[in-house]
């Protein structure tokens, strides 16, 4: 019996490679670290994070973080908070000769690129301290997408 382009037989082999295709893609997500089902991609990652010990009596210092973008579109930080400050901001230094840094209200994270925060150029300016930070102490980061992303980062106090 013939159902319109196709015959019986013809839509069997169909659904049949379609059953195979599903049996594959449920297999691999079995595999450890293989993760189709879910439909998560890449994400962006925030890592090697670090707060500078605050002079004695100081009420601000400044962090650092690289932030990796291994998606294919820019993704834009807005904003940051530390648990252990009242006002977080991010900074940039000026590239000329004066040593001031201007306030950034946003972070472009090139598409399948990065940024790297360093004493020397991009970083966060923590204000306000809620606590003395000793060296080894642990702070959480929180970096802020213009998409409300949160991406959170546990950084360790440490000299320069």
């Amino acid at each position: 019996v013939e159902y319109g382009m196709f015959s019986q037989q013809e839509r069997m082999r169909h659904v049949g490679s379609g059953l195979v295709v599903f049996a594959v893609v449920v297999m691999l997500g079995m595999l450890p670290g293989v993760d189709v089902m879910a439909g998560q991609g890449p994400e962006v990652k925030v890592s090697s994070a670090w707060v500078k010990v605050p002079a004695p009596g100081e009420t601000m210092t400044t962090a650092f973080a690289v932030v990796e973008n291994p998606i294919m579109y820019d993704v834009y930080l807005v904003s940051a908070a530390a648990d252990v400050a009242g006002k977080v901001e991010i900074r940039e230094k000026d590239k000329g000769d004066k040593a001031e840094a201007q306030v950034k209200k946003f972070v472009t994270v090139p598409a399948y690129g990065g940024v790297k925060m360093d004493p020397n150029g991009l970083y966060l300016l923590l204000m306000d301290l809620k606590r003395p930070l000793k060296e080894t102490d642990s702070v959480s980061l929180t970096l802020m997408t213009d998409g409300g992303e949160a991406l959170r980062v546990s950084a360790v106090v440490r000299k320069e």
